[in-house]
């Protein structure tokens, strides 16, 4: 379980990290789903030529060497706001997958 001070912590840009501005191909993930999630998978933020792009990669076929499809969940702007947009979206998705685990197995669970 993630704590709400990690949480702010990992919203930052890469700039703001001190790294370089993410191009074309970048990816970052915040995380997978829990182990036991019905549709197991990763979240995926990654820096397109036009826009910062949520991702669902499905682990459901685990045969699949590449981790299987890829859903695209949103588009934000190739801009600072659209990176951290895009980042937030991701590490909030990633948390709702543990709240719902945590409600299918009875365990109360909060961030």
């Amino acid at each position: 379980m993630t704590s709400g001070m990690v949480i702010l912590a990992e919203i930052r840009t890469e700039t703001q990290q001190g790294r370089p501005a993410p191009t074309t191909g970048w990816e970052w993930s915040p995380g997978c789903t829990p182990l036991r999630d019905p549709s197991p998978g990763k979240w995926i933020v990654r820096r397109t030529a036009d826009s910062f792009d949520v991702i669902f990669r499905s682990y459901l076929f685990p045969e699949l060497c590449s981790g299987g499809p890829e859903y695209l969940i949103g588009s934000f702007n190739p801009t600072d706001a659209g990176e951290l947009g895009a980042r937030e979206m991701a590490l909030k998705l990633r948390s709702e997958s543990y709240r719902q685990e945590a409600e299918r197995s009875g365990i109360s669970y909060s961030i």
